[in-house]
């Protein structure tokens, strides 16, 4: 990094905080009464598998061994990652092997990576399906499915990364100093530099690595920049659309490995 230019600031290097993540369906009783068997009867199994009550649980793969229909694979591969029992993880798969004539065990990517080579459109209540079956990891995942809202993509393809809402947590206006004080970075470290009205900034790699993104005001812009660990990469977004600033942050789910915010 060429620090000659005074007018250059870096990115104050942060304390560093190890993350301890956890992926955890809990068997909270209050989570998921409000689903009745009659609701089960008048709408979808699939709301079944996201009960709290393992009977409950099995009655509901019993209900789509009985009404398969192709289009219910992903809930069923998204239900074996999050229960916490064997037994019905097997029952699961099965049921999987059985009415689809494919068998990758507990091969997670494998069942997903045949999923999407298919032509499926959701069935219906699978939006509502993953709400519910995802708020038992963390309460605000419900407000990211919704069976009225519209989808460009398919929903079957975001899948959940591991860690709640801002469990990454991004940079989020960072202390800047001076290019020459970075004292803290070698000339051949990777920073993402960037110019918003004048204003240059560097944000460097090693420090995006812990956060996959920074939320800053560069020149008087409120911007996001996100970084792909997998690709090596950066884009800048500008938080205003139509006149509405957003506040960004981590979703904890990716869309073909891509992060969502």
């Amino acid at each position: 990094m060429n620090t000659s230019h005074s007018n250059r600031r870096s990115v104050r290097q942060p304390f560093l905080i190890t993350l301890a993540l956890f992926a955890l369906v809990a068997c909270d009783s209050s989570i998921g009464d409000d689903l009745s068997g009659s609701e089960l009867s008048d709408q979808s199994a699939l709301l079944g598998l996201t009960h709290p009550d393992a009977n409950f649980q099995l009655g509901a793969l019993t209900r789509l061994d009985r009404d398969w229909d192709e289009r219910f694979a992903p809930a069923v591969v998204e239900y074996i990652t999050l229960t916490r029992s064997s037994a019905l993880q097997s029952e699961a798969l099965d049921l999987l092997r059985r009415k689809t004539g494919q068998n990758f065990g507990f091969d997670i990517n494998g069942w997903f990576a045949w999923i999407w080579q298919q032509d499926f459109a959701p069935p219906a209540h699978y939006a509502e399906f993953k709400s519910r079956l995802y708020r038992r990891i963390d309460d605000r995942f419900a407000e990211y499915f919704d069976d009225d809202r519209e989808t460009r993509i398919r929903l079957d393809e975001v899948r959940w990364g591991g860690v709640l809402q801002d469990g990454i947590p991004p940079l989020r206006g960072p202390d800047m100093i001076p290019a020459a004080e970075a004292d803290y970075l070698d000339d051949d470290n990777v920073v993402f530099g960037i110019e918003v009205n004048g204003d240059v900034r560097a944000y460097p790699k090693r420090i995006l690595a812990w956060h996959e993104m920074f939320v800053d005001d560069v020149g008087g812009v409120p911007v996001v920049g996100v970084y792909c660990t997998l690709c090596g990469s950066m884009i800048l977004y500008d938080a205003t659309v139509d006149g509405v600033e957003h506040a960004m942050g981590t979703s904890g789910f990716l869309y073909r490995s891509n992060k969502l915010m």
